[in-house]
């Protein structure tokens, strides 16, 4: 079931955004065009649905095939990658809010290839664009490597604070913010020593992990029994959860908004589990979690103030 965070009854100074994440499944149609018309009547319900959204999070490559056989098998993808950043930005401008796109890019003047999130502001403009930093070896055909790495940024996000009575008024609030992009959580190249942490560590301090992911449940070399074996929610948000320990209950931690792609492709399953977890308790506090294998958006309320030491706890 979904488990989407109640906007009532939250402690502390009243300061609030609303997040949504994206799950997609690209490989049910054979172009981006197609993936992008099917996804947009459930985005735009769900924005509809929960107003006030400040922020739209979709999956690494999220409406494109995953697996680019080379070089010039991405020049295309990032091509026709173009509808799916028009469509984000017109969601942007259209519900008054950020949307944070996984999608292939091609460089204009050098012509290089990037395995990018584009970050689009309420007024269409691109407000950030991050190249993925850990490639995974399936990027390796085709992308290279981002070469800024893991950055804190701001943006001046819809939130909401408590006015006269029990009403609450809409304000633009600077939160910071870090992109990243599925393999960014793992160890570099998986040969950096796991206890490098360089996606947690890049992270203190900031407000929002804005996570575009297209998380799988094997390798492509894995035996068969292992491909098949169906997705644990709980394992793939625990090893998430693993490789962000050094945030856990540390009141300056964010919170961890991840966009996953599901479907099957090369015989690889992806594995969903779209959520929002709160990192700054030491038993991190799932405020939203996809665990059906299907396509959807949704959006819960979470508190942009800082936990205090009281609020600390296990519970």
């Amino acid at each position: 079931d979904s488990v989407p965070a109640a906007a009532a009854g939250m402690r502390g100074e009243d300061a609030r955004a609303r997040v949504c994440v994206v799950q997609t499944d690209p490989t049910r149609a054979e172009t981006v065009a197609e993936n992008v018309a099917r996804v947009d009547a459930r985005v735009r319900a769900a924005l509809t649905r929960d107003r006030g959204v400040g922020m739209v999070v979709c999956p690494e490559l999220g409406f494109s095939r995953y697996a680019l056989r080379d070089e010039d098998d991405a020049r295309a993808v990032a091509r026709e990658s173009a509808r799916a950043l028009a469509w984000a930005r017109e969601i942007a401008m259209t519900y008054d809010t950020h949307v944070a796109l996984g999608h292939c890019r091609e460089e204009a003047t050098s012509g290089e290839l990037f395995n990018s999130q584009t970050v689009f502001a309420p007024d269409g403009d691109v407000a950030r664009r991050y190249d993925k930093s850990h490639l995974y070896f399936m990027d390796e055909a085709w992308a290279v490597e981002g070469r800024r790495g893991f950055e804190v940024f701001t943006l001046a996000m819809k939130c909401f604070v408590r006015g006269a009575g029990s009403a609450y008024a809409e304000v633009v609030r600077d939160v910071k913010c870090v992109s990243a992009i599925c393999m960014d959580i793992n160890p570099y190249k998986f040969e950096a020593p796991w206890t490098d942490f360089e996606l947690a560590n890049a992270c203190v301090g900031s407000d929002l992990i804005l996570f575009s992911s297209a998380w799988t449940s094997a390798h492509p070399d894995d035996p068969e029994e292992i491909k098949r074996k169906p997705v644990d929610f709980g394992e793939t948000v625990s090893y998430w959860m693993s490789r962000l320990q050094p945030l856990l209950g540390k009141t300056m931690s964010p919170y961890f908004v991840c966009a996953n792609r599901i479907g099957v492709e090369n015989d690889i399953q992806f594995t969903g589990c779209s959520c929002v977890v709160d990192l700054r308790h030491r038993i991190p506090r799932l405020m939203l979690g996809v665990r059906e294998r299907e396509e959807t958006a949704l959006s819960c309320w979470i508190e942009l103030r800082r936990a205090s030491d009281d609020d600390d706890d296990d519970d």
